[in-house]
């Protein structure tokens, strides 16, 4: 995705937003003509935020965009005043004839959101003395995917997710970032980059106790006897060796 540096940037990256405009309804299966005039000569030089969602108005146009960091900084920079006011498309509506170009936007948006969390891990880390772990270590170890793994045991059946499951680096996400825990014979960490991972054996716990990792009240997954259900996932599980 092509950083947004300025507001021309930031501009051709949105979408424009036209008065008269068709906006689909997906909950209730409707199209309708979305107006905007009335908010336009008030609002110039202002934005609003709704669900991840920033609406522009510059110079007598709208443009609305999803809300990331580089956005927020533009906006700041050239002395924009935050708003409470209607954003369009952030309540599950879209452009009916921008369709793609705002599924494609949202998703640049997410990946940015990723890649943000990621750095903001690392360098949380690195101020507090959280070291990387050898590669070796790391090839041994199973990522926890963002969509959970699905488990089965005799008596349950359930989906185990990481153990921070969000793009936001709140006191949830510092109180996790490089802590530990075991549980017969596997082992979960949250690693410098935010994301879980677990693995076989007890080898690694004196790697992680020397780059700073502290034991912590974390579930371990698949100690129990659990069976993964998905079958590319368990064959992952299963070529780990302790």
């Amino acid at each position: 995705m092509k950083k947004i540096n300025n507001m021309s940037d930031l501009e051709k990256k949105a979408i424009k937003v036209i008065n008269g405009m068709l906006v689909v309804w997906p909950q209730s299966n409707k199209t309708e003509r979305l107006e905007i005039m009335g908010m336009v000569p008030t609002l110039n030089g202002c934005y609003a935020v709704n669900n991840a969602t920033v609406c522009v108005v510059n110079h007598d146009e709208v443009f609305v965009i999803p809300y990331m960091k580089e956005v927020m900084e533009v906006l700041q920079n050239n002395g924009f005043t935050e708003k409470h006011f209607y954003v369009p498309f952030s309540n599950w509506d879209y452009p009916k004839f921008e369709q793609k170009a705002w599924e494609d936007l949202r998703r640049e948006a997410e990946e940015a959101w990723r890649n943000a969390f990621v750095d903001d891990c690392k360098k949380y880390c690195a101020s507090k003395g959280i070291k990387a772990i050898s590669d070796e270590n790391m090839k041994k170890c199973f990522k926890m995917p963002e969509k959970g793994v699905e488990v089965e045991h005799i008596y349950f059946k359930t989906t185990y997710y990481p153990v921070i499951n969000s793009t936001v680096l709140d006191c949830v996400a510092i109180d996790k970032l490089g802590t530990y825990n075991m549980n017969n014979g596997k082992v979960i960490f949250v690693y410098i980059d935010g994301k879980t991972y677990v693995t076989k054996g007890y080898k690694i716990i004196d790697e992680l106790r020397e780059a700073g990792y502290k034991e912590g009240e974390l579930f371990v997954p698949f100690s129990n006897g659990e069976a993964i259900v998905d079958p590319f996932l368990k064959k992952k599980w299963d070529d780990i060796k302790k």
